[in-house]
């Protein structure tokens, strides 16, 4: 979850929704964090949310509480394979909150199902680029409801990095041997991948050829001799970047903001050439629940609703799928974000994460673990 995404909790460890959470507290917003209890409980008291911790704070499904006099049932996970495991083992859960990479994936593996798009009160005010996003429907139909999205870019320390040379040359920043032994990269194949692509101007990282997968491996062997490290914890990350060990890095806003919060010189490229990197995540309706099904509709329609979009973009610096959220958001808040113009054109410009096919996936994992283990 970069300033259209102040704190990435999609992507970070329970250590850094600590930090995010110490972050909600400052600003009075503390979330309680209801404990999960059995399906059958949840299901006279309406529905069960499963989600990643900050996620379930009241003030992201305002008509939800005014409706049922209380926030749902929550469960809490750390990332989406643990999600998709406990789903496949029958956790009774109604609503899931996962990224749209992921998503066909848990549909064919029989954890979640279609959703009737007639009984989604926003459906026809979302953002097109967002909820037509690849991996979304099956055979025409929604599995998958935008909710919140973002995107990765470069973030770099401004008093060893002059900005103008930085703006360009923007993602190669990262593979700059000047740097050498100063630049860090996230330890994750999605945001290898990504990357690798946008330097080579692969738009479709579906459908590849094993050409295209040689080329990504030989960007992402040279950027490894580049690195210090990998990072894994995003507040390691953040840690190296302030103490000036790591002077550029693939990085969101959320250390960003931080870190300028402690005074540390970072920027963020918020138009990289080549563009940024997008990724969306949103409501899934799981097979496995026994709550009340109106109850998860209302749900849904409570975190698509304009009011709850406007908390998510001002307090959280996310992007909300919801076109009407922009009309209501602090002008100053969008243009911060770089989104003082169309989001669809913003969004146009991004190379978002995609969902892939089991195959494409195996091969990706297979190179990424290669330039992992080379010397």
């Amino acid at each position: 979850m970069d300033n259209s995404r102040l704190f990435d909790l999609v992507t970070a460890s329970k250590e850094d929704r600590r930090a995010f959470m110490r972050h909600l507290a400052s600003l009075g917003l503390v979330p309680v964090a209801v404990p999960f209890v059995s399906g059958a409980a949840s299901a006279s008291e309406g529905m069960t949310y499963f989600t990643w911790a900050g996620y379930e704070i009241p003030e992201l499904h305002p008509s939800y509480v005014e409706k049922y006099g209380q926030s749902p049932e929550v469960a809490f996970f750390a990332d989406e394979e643990e999600a998709l495991q406990k789903l496949r083992n029958n956790f009774a859960v109604d609503v899931v909150h996962p990224c749209n990479t992921v998503v066909r994936r848990w549909y064919d593996a029989g954890v979640i199902k279609q959703i009737d798009p007639s009984r989604l009160s926003h459906w026809d005010d979302l953002i097109p680029a967002l909820r037509d996003v690849p991996g979304s429907t099956v055979d025409g139909a929604p599995i998958f409801v935008a909710n919140d999205w973002g995107s990765h870019s470069i973030a770099y320390r401004s008093d060893f990095i002059d900005p103008s040379e930085a703006e360009e040359k923007s993602w190669w920043l990262l593979l700059d041997e000047s740097y050498a032994g100063r630049l860090s990269m996230w330890d994750s194949v999605d945001a290898a991948i990504a990357f690798a692509a946008v330097i080579l101007g692969i738009r479709d990282t579906v459908n590849v050829t094993d050409d295209d997968i040689a080329r990504m491996k030989e960007v992402l062997l040279k950027q490894k001799r580049l690195l210090r490290n990998y990072w894994t914890v995003e507040t390691d990350g953040e840690a190296m970047m302030a103490s000036g060990e790591v002077v550029a890095s693939y990085f969101w806003s959320g250390p960003v903001y931080r870190l300028q919060q402690d005074g540390i010189p970072v920027e963020y490229l918020l138009d990289p050439k080549g563009g940024l990197i997008s990724w969306v995540c949103g409501l899934v309706m799981s097979a496995t629940g026994e709550g009340d099904e109106e109850a998860a509709y209302d749900f849904i329609n409570a975190w698509n609703s304009p009011e709850a979009g406007k908390f998510l973009v001002e307090v959280y610096g996310y992007g909300h799928a919801n076109r009407r959220t922009w009309e209501i958001v602090d002008p100053a808040v969008s243009a911060s974000m770089g989104l003082d113009g169309d989001v669809s054109a913003f969004l146009a410009k991004a190379t978002p994460w995609q969902s892939w096919p089991p195959d494409v996936l195996k091969r990706y994992v297979s190179m990424y673990n290669d330039v992992k283990l080379a010397e």
